[in-house]
């Protein structure tokens, strides 16, 4: 961190980053709004799911292709949010950390809990702050019932 490491200044961007955060697991809970998912990532975005042992996906027309057959293969999904901690934080861009709880159910019946973390650029724009680069990977093994879900993307 550069500029702004405490204070209030420091304390508002720090909750702007996690509010971001936070609309992104809201915007995967809902499992039905693909335009309000896409709002979570700027323009040229990068999905970095090789940590799962799943694709890569860059820009937004791969992004949202990716997210609407995981919104047809589930039912349900919440995901909880702890450990949130800002790496980096330079002006208009950020680097965080979060760890995050995952769990669903596919179409087909296939229970999923994952306890995964975080790596997540931001980037600050006129719609606040989006994610320019998310990767995520596991932060205890995964299980079977990930692949048997996702593995076909």
């Amino acid at each position: 961190m550069s500029e702004m490491t405490d204070g209030i200044g420091y304390l508002l961007e720090k909750n702007a980053l996690e509010e971001a955060v936070v609309k992104y697991c809201v915007a995967i809970d809902k499992l039905d709004d693909l335009d309000f998912m896409m709002s979570n990532f700027t323009p040229d975005a990068v999905l970095d799911l090789t940590g799962l042992d799943l694709p890569r996906f860059e820009g937004h027309e791969q992004i949202r292709g990716f997210y609407a057959q995981v919104f047809a293969d589930m039912s349900h999904h919440m995901h909880i949010l702890t450990n949130f901690r800002v790496a980096e934080l330079d002006g208009d861009e950020a680097r965080i950390f979060a760890y995050v709880t995952g769990m669903g159910r596919s179409k087909a019946g296939i229970e999923i809990q994952v306890y995964v973390y975080y790596d997540l650029d931001l980037r600050k724009s006129d719609a606040g702050w989006q994610i320019s680069r998310f990767y995520e990977a596991p932060q205890l093994p995964m299980p079977e019932s990930v692949t048997q879900v996702h593995k076909k993307h």
